[in-house]
């Protein structure tokens, strides 16, 4: 879904709190807000975080650090 330009974006970010109220936002609202504590512990897996999560925006974060290692690593 996301652009060449949002990619590169992301995996230039020095810090990915600059996208907190962008694609962060859209993660929670789409993916994580009214989810059962299973459906978000599957999230989770999919996403490949071990790491226990206070908050959506806890878990956002942390998805949006596995899309930078995973466009990182496509790129090399």
């Amino acid at each position: 879904m996301l652009s060449e330009a949002d990619k590169k974006a992301i995996v230039e970010a020095e810090d990915l709190i600059e996208f907190h109220f962008t694609l962060g936002l859209w993660i929670r609202n789409n993916w994580l807000y009214d989810r059962s504590e299973e459906e978000l512990e599957s999230l989770s897996k999919a996403f490949g975080i071990d790491v226990p999560y206070f908050t959506d925006d806890d878990l956002s974060s942390e998805i949006l650090e596995a899309y930078q290692k995973h466009w990182r690593k496509i790129k090399e």
